[in-house]
């Protein structure tokens, strides 16, 4: 197999610096959502306008998120991630001051702008440091993301236990910055990246046609074909994984009449099977493809919504949470990993797939919820099988397109 010369300056990338930035993003957000009723009740905010407020931060994401791939082009995913880290992580120790919901709103919404650069500028360089190293680390990056998760939103439930006020927010937030920023002046900077060693001829499975090409950083104007395939393969991956956190353990309580605890369990036990399923996912993906994975992944998923939802027996819907966590679970950040080697287009692509995917978070528990008040909870999460119906047929979409190593599509 002939190979493209590499650039003289391409260094490999830290696999140990883009787990870290992950963890750390993980944990300033689980840190905070833990928080969450004592911030409503510093603000005086109902339910109803804690959403609204919440509301800010994705919106804040989406707005930013399209620009992320210029502004990695022009500054480097290393200055962009570094500066996102600080802005974010002031932003969320503000959430300790604010005296009132509108002003909640708007810490959020900025916040978010930060929140969404960041994960988007953390994904470009995962990206980077996976194709020159010829295997899928997507799929472990976004699992230290969850394992950050789980010991922010632990730290918080500490603080809270033991009477602790917001000061917490601004303390841990001053953790954040030191993990970010030390992790991400680790990060290879672009131009060691921009003449990716890559495959002369298509890996196994792959079209010969897309193989051979430098993946460039840059990327031409105008969203391709693939980028938007992809977009909706990781969107539908999103909303199922949206869905979960937001709506299981209430389908358990209000549909199953099992005890809130029970529901709690469940969806734990779909968190659980969340970050096992992304620490198997690389391995799976080097070995079986991506395609693979998103098939399988997507039949798991839907048969575990239908079996929580048709299901009489609590086991079976308690085994049903599980096989969603698992079905989803590394398809998200795979579709990262696809994007990322969309011919000609690198970080834009990236950027695209994430501002696709992340329209999920916006639409999926509003539509959910009016379905479920028009039809029940249980039929509203047809919804989520049907996408995931269509994840399935997308997959061919996320064929691998450039590897320094050959790989299964």
């Amino acid at each position: 197999m002939s190979t493209t010369p590499a650039h003289p300056l391409t260094r490999r990338g830290s696999v140990l610096a883009v787990l870290v930035v992950f963890a750390a993003a993980g944990f300033s957000m689980g840190q905070v959502l833990a928080r969450l009723p004592a911030i409503r009740d510093a603000v005086g905010a109902d339910k109803a306008e804690l959403g609204i407020a919440l509301m800010g931060m994705g919106i804040g994401s989406l707005l930013a998120m399209p620009f992320t791939g210029r502004m990695v082009d022009r500054f480097g995913s290393r200055r962009v991630v570094s500066a996102c880290v600080l802005l974010a992580s002031t932003g969320y120790a503000a959430l300790a001051l604010v005296p009132s919901v509108p002003l909640l709103l708007l810490a959020l919404l900025v916040t978010g702008t930060a929140v969404g650069v960041w994960d988007v500028g953390m994904n470009i360089q995962g990206s980077h440091v996976e194709r020159q190293r010829g295997r899928s680390w997507m799929p472990f990056f976004h699992a230290a993301f969850s394992a950050g998760a789980v010991l922010g939103a632990g730290a918080g439930a500490v603080a809270a236990w033991q009477g602790v006020g917001l000061v917490q927010l601004p303390v841990l937030a001053v953790v954040t910055v030191v993990l970010g920023l030390v992790a991400a002046s680790r990060f290879v900077p672009e131009e060691h990246v921009e003449d990716v060693l890559v495959p002369a001829e298509g890996a196994a499975g792959e079209d010969p046609a897309e193989g051979g090409v430098a993946v460039a950083v840059g990327g031409a104007r105008g969203i391709t074909r693939p980028e938007v395939l992809i977009g909706l393969v990781c969107l539908s991956a999103a909303l199922a994984e949206g869905a979960a956190n937001d709506w299981l353990a209430l389908l358990l309580v209000d549909v199953h009449g099992t005890p809130e605890a029970f529901g709690a369990l469940t969806l734990t036990a779909f968190n659980v099977t969340m970050t096992v399923g992304r620490l198997v996912g690389g391995p799976f993906i080097d070995r079986w493809g991506r395609v693979t994975l998103v098939r399988l992944g997507g039949l798991l998923a839907a048969t575990g919504i239908l079996t929580v939802t048709l299901a009489p027996s609590v086991v079976a819907a308690l085994a049903g949470g599980l096989l969603w966590g698992l079905g989803v679970s590394a398809i998200f950040p795979a579709a990262m990993s696809a994007a990322g080697e969309v011919p000609g287009r690198g970080n834009r692509a990236i950027t695209v797939v994430s501002t696709i995917a992340y329209g999920a978070f916006l639409f999926g528990a509003p539509s959910i919820g009016l379905l479920a008040e028009a039809w029940g909870l249980d039929r509203a999460l047809f919804l989520v099988v049907g996408f995931l119906v269509l994840m399935v047929a997308l997959a061919p979409v996320m064929r691998a397109r450039g590897r320094t190593g050959r790989m299964p599509s």
